[in-house]
């Protein structure tokens, strides 16, 4: 459920008029929007720029506004914002809240809300604030209901005397109060039970930690790539990490064993002259924490001393020490050494496990067809809820790292509970 530019609930996506009570799964921002990420860099607008258009074109509401909305996100940031200069964003989404020409009317509510999201606790600058705050100004006067509440709310000049105020004469959307309070009832009955099926499934996740692991769980949840963790990616590092919890690992002693003289010794004994590399002290650091595991991880003479190999962060939502090496520890505990270093590596036999948007999915009655992205760049018609993003996360090897096949009983049953937590609602495969 979501407010429009009037703060008028819109009733659940695909649902038939007059029905309320639920709210929308579909969204491309599900489980994701109590995460902030980590602080803006350069290539970061880039990252977000492409967030923001991937959540309205999975919006079948708002599919055909990408490329208007692309174009005006590239005329109003000009570039990140340094610290301690004021944040454009919250001028720039109410700009194109209250935009007339927006298409879809008051759909670009939905648009500036997936924008907002793609930019969340990313700072950004405007070529020129003055006059974004003057179209800003501008845009509120035409549309807006009550224009002195939004310019209050921007800190912005109220309305003058004189000067006149919901003066566009487009479409304009019909209003019933009634209904209007029933679907803002419904809206925030749905946000209650979202969070009441989220603080439930955590517990179940985090019950079985002690206070060290817990620890390690909120520290390191949230470092990663844009936007942090997915919702289900969260109880699949939770996951993981009670499994390490009952083998006994302990990073911090781990840490403390590699700076040892004992430890530097045996390293340069069976380096044999080898010089260590990037993906080396990856694979070193996660997986060895003492004398054993160190001979162990050596003897299986891992492919990991090209100095011209790039590295990359494999885990969206994890950031590196903890993050990385909790997935790399249960990968190589039940796929070895090879499988933990494919996992680092990007495989493409893992991304398999993420399941083919196709075929691999579950979705509900009321859902409405989507759009799904190629490698090669094309798009197919996607009539389902797809479970999880593509790409190495947490969640999405969960069933490699077991050895569970796609569409298996085991791996549906793993699917299945994950979509649950993170969406709500019964949910059945999709067809054919």
């Amino acid at each position: 459920m979501t407010a429009d530019r009037n703060n008028r609930s819109h009733r659940p996506k695909g649902l038939p008029q007059g029905v309320a009570g639920t709210f929308d799964t579909t969204a491309a921002t599900t489980g994701i929007d109590d995460v902030a990420p980590p602080p803006a860099g350069g290539h970061r607008l880039d990252d977000a720029m492409l967030t923001a258009e991937t959540y309205i074109i999975m919006d079948p509401d708002v599919a055909d506004c990408a490329g208007y909305a692309a174009r005006r996100l590239g005329e109003l940031i000009a570039r990140p914002a340094k610290p301690g200069e004021t944040d454009d964003m919250p001028l720039i989404i109410e700009n194109l809240r209250y935009d007339p020409q927006a298409p879809g009317g008051s759909h670009a509510d939905y648009i500036a809300d997936h924008i907002e999201a793609a930019y969340d606790g990313i700072p950004v600058k405007a070529p020129d604030r003055t006059q974004l705050e003057q179209e800003t100004r501008q845009h509120i006067l035409e549309t807006a209901l009550d224009p002195n509440r939004e310019l209050r709310n921007l800190g912005l000049e109220p309305v003058r005397p004189g000067e006149q105020a919901n003066t566009w004469k487009g479409p304009q959307p019909d209003y019933d109060g009634e209904a209007a309070g029933r679907r803002h009832e419904a809206a925030w009955k749905g946000t209650r039970t979202k969070q009441a099926r989220y603080a439930a499934a955590t517990e179940k996740h985090l019950s079985p930690l002690d206070g060290e692991m817990r620890d390690l769980y909120r520290k390191n949840v949230d470092r990663g790539l844009i936007n942090g963790s997915a919702f289900d990616d969260k109880m699949a590092f939770a996951d993981t990490l009670r499994e390490l919890q009952e083998d006994g690992w302990n990073p911090q002693a781990g840490r403390e064993y590699r700076k040892s003289k004992e430890f530097r010794r045996l390293e340069q004994q069976l380096l044999d002259g080898r010089k260590p590399t990037r993906r080396y002290r990856q694979l070193r650091d996660a997986l060895c924490d003492d004398e054993h595991e160190y001979r162990a991880f050596m003897a299986a003479d891992p492919d990991v001393f090209d100095p011209d190999e790039r590295i990359v962060k494999p885990f969206a939502g994890l950031g590196p020490d903890v993050g990385q090496a909790a997935m790399l520890r249960l990968a190589a505990k039940h796929r070895g050494v090879t499988g933990a270093l494919a996992l680092a590596r990007w495989d493409p036999g893992i991304e398999y496990v993420t399941a083919d948007a196709k075929t691999h999915t579950f979705r509900m009655e009321h859902d409405r067809p989507g759009i799904g992205h190629m490698s090669d760049g094309g798009t197919y018609p996607v009539g389902h809820t797809i479970i999880t993003a593509n790409g190495v996360k947490p969640s999405s090897v969960m069933s490699w790292i077991y050895g569970e096949k796609p569409g298996s009983p085991a791996w549906e049953e793993r699917a299945r509970q994950r979509f649950k937590e993170a969406n709500g609602g019964e949910w059945t495969a999709a067809e054919d």
